[in-house]
């Protein structure tokens, strides 16, 4: 009989997130679909009896050092260079601090096992750990691709070091925890990875928290599309956009765009604005800013179609909860949003980014209250199999196996 991990003896896991807190809201700063990952993991960890150690660095000066979020799980905040919120790519620069404090922080904290999430983390703590003899393991959440490649192949390294180092960590670190077939190929393929040292962890959705919308509150006598998420290049608001431009007017829905321009740069937020002029759509688009956790949910729920059309996912969070608050999703048939979106059950994935194409499907969906129905009923049936109790449990498999390989190597 396979042992449940989560009733062998409990943990001490450190998350190592070096440029983001993870318990910053998604759509602000440079948080995302990873801070939702960690945190909603880390709260299930230490709900389940496991001590969990959260590390990030300082970017307000006024934050405490040390804060308990909940029995067993606390935030530790390191002092690494400018206590304000900086750049992206300036996170490189600060790596070797970082790590100087990491070394500072477990001379005094015991943990069973340390988990880089991002790359920038993972250079700062494989060699803490390794100095120590603790097994890492490490998370990427997105995997840059060089300015000779596609967008549809991942985001643009944000800093010099990062495709080397991306590299470096799939081949030193002890296991490598992904979120999706794709990104798992991404992996071994680009980054020459082992295949037996990579494991696919689903991540989970808040099934209470995003839910359908009842019909008695729907009174609104114009259609609604939602796409949510940093206002950044990769993430494809503009082809949203511009697919909302080739519907005539008179059949035209609303389209809500939810979200923020990362700290370091409103360039491609000011050109989706100007885009909106052009396309003469200005008043059919809203641009409704970042939502913390329950106004995105609310939002998600009111749609009748969730748009995501991002040129590259590792996964696509977002897909997840809109199926979990029964809409369904359009989305570009890339990476990890094959996986997030089943064709045909829980969405329609587009094979192209041609806004006629994308256009026609927006209308065919919104035009089909049949289809629209089937496939929210469906959507909400498959988020309601992913919980993140079920993610955690996946994730402590993998933290076993790699203490176990630790013992037998010792």
């Amino acid at each position: 009989m396979v042992s449940d991990p989560v009733f062998e003896a409990p943990l001490r896991i450190a998350f190592v997130v070096l440029h983001t807190s993870p318990i910053d809201e998604p759509g602000t700063k440079d948080a995302g679909g990873m801070n939702v990952v960690v945190r909603a993991q880390a709260e299930h960890l230490a709900a389940t009896g496991h001590t969990v150690e959260l590390i990030t660095r300082r970017q307000d000066s006024e934050a405490p050092s040390v804060v308990e979020i909940a029995p067993r799980l606390r935030l530790h905040t390191l002092d690494a260079g400018p206590a304000r919120t900086i750049d992206k790519g300036d996170h490189e620069g600060l790596i070797d601090q970082f790590r100087a404090r990491l070394e500072d922080l477990f001379q005094r904290l015991q943990v069973d096992i340390i988990h880089g999430e991002h790359w920038f983390s993972g250079i700062a703590a494989l060699p803490v750990a390794r100095a120590l003899g603790i097994p890492f393991v490490q998370s990427f959440h997105s995997i840059a691709v060089d300015e000779s490649e596609p967008l549809d192949a991942g985001e643009r390294a944000e800093s010099p070091g990062r495709l080397a180092g991306e590299a470096m960590l799939a081949r030193e670190s002890c296991g490598l925890v992904v979120i999706s077939e794709a990104e798992r190929d991404t992996v071994i393929n680009r980054l020459g990875a082992a295949p037996e040292c990579v494991f696919i962890v689903p991540p989970g959705v808040d099934a209470d928290l995003f839910h359908p919308e009842a019909d008695s509150v729907r009174e609104r006598s114009r259609q609604r599309l939602v796409v949510a998420g940093r206002l950044h290049p990769l993430k494809g608001v503009d082809l949203a956009i511009r697919a909302l431009g080739q519907i005539p007017a008179q059949q035209r829905p609303e389209l809500i765009v939810v979200g923020s321009p990362p700290p370091d740069g409103t360039e491609y937020a000011e050109s989706l604005v100007a885009l909106c002029r052009e396309l003469a759509v200005e008043a059919d688009v809203r641009f409704v800013g970042a939502k913390t956790r329950v106004p995105l949910a609310e939002e998600l729920r009111s749609a009748d179609i969730v748009l995501m059309p991002s040129h590259s996912e590792t996964f696509g969070l977002v897909s997840l909860e809109a199926a979990a608050s029964g809409v369904p999703v359009i989305a570009y048939r890339s990476g990890g949003l094959r996986e997030s979106v089943l064709d045909g059950r829980t969405g329609i994935l587009v094979d192209t980014r041609d806004p006629a194409a994308w256009g026609r499907a927006i209308l065919q969906l919104l035009n089909d209250e049949a289809l629209r129905s089937r496939l929210a009923v469906q959507a909400r049936e498959h988020a309601e199999r992913m919980s993140w109790e079920t993610s955690t449990v996946a994730l402590l498999e993998v933290y076993r196996k790699k203490l176990d390989d630790q013992r037998e190597q010792s």
